[in-house]
Order: structure tokens, then sequence, then C-alpha cells
């Protein structure tokens, strides 16, 4: 690897530790947050309301979805079962952000406005 490669690359890790700081602070979810709270939800509510056959059928359309880009449907199914699986278990693609005690500061903030 080249000096300026180097420094092109040092430079980029730097922009994104900067963005990724930003978007922080400002309590913006990402792309992927939302992608995961929109799974989180789909599977949390259908497995506890049973709709299994729904299940299906989103499983279905995004290992479609999947396959058109280049992913093995098959091994798209394997691995929405065993997430499926987790799910069952209690197990959430949701992780804490941020400490109670931020929450609840946030929660306080936000119930004065």
């Amino acid at each position: 690897m080249t000096r300026n490669q180097a420094v092109r690359l040092q430079k980029q890790r730097e922009r994104q530790r900067a963005y990724r700081a930003r978007l922080k602070a400002e309590r913006r979810p990402s792309n992927e947050d939302l992608a995961r709270a929109l799974l989180d939800v789909a599977l949390t509510q259908h497995l506890k309301l049973g709709r299994y056959e729904d299940l299906l059928r989103i499983m279905d359309l995004v290992a479609k979805r999947l396959q058109d880009v280049g992913f093995s449907r098959s091994m798209t199914r394997s691995v929405w079962f065993e997430l499926q699986d987790r799910y069952v278990s209690g197990w959430s693609l949701l992780r804490q952000r941020t400490s109670l005690a931020e929450l609840n500061a946030l929660r306080c903030e936000n119930a004065d406005d």
C-alpha cells in the first residue's frame, strides 16, 4: 500500500468515526437500526399472535429479494428459521445503545417537552 493510500484510508476512517459520533449525538438511527427494529417488530408480533403462515410468506419474499441480489434462497431460509427460533427463546436483534440511566434522563427530558 502506498503512502497516499494509507493517508486516504486514515482520513476515511476519521470521517466515518465522526459521522457515527454525529449520528449517535443526534440519536438518529441508521438504516441498519431501522431494518433491525422492523424485523424485530415483525417477528415479535407475528410470533406472539401465532401468525406463522404470515411469517412464512414474509420469509419467502425476503428469500426471493436476497436471491435477486446473489444470496442462496435455501441459506436465507436456514438463517430465517435460526433467527425465528432465537426469538421464540426470547432473544432480540435490538441491543441497548445507551445506559439505563441515560434512557431515563432522556425520557424525563422528552416528558417536559
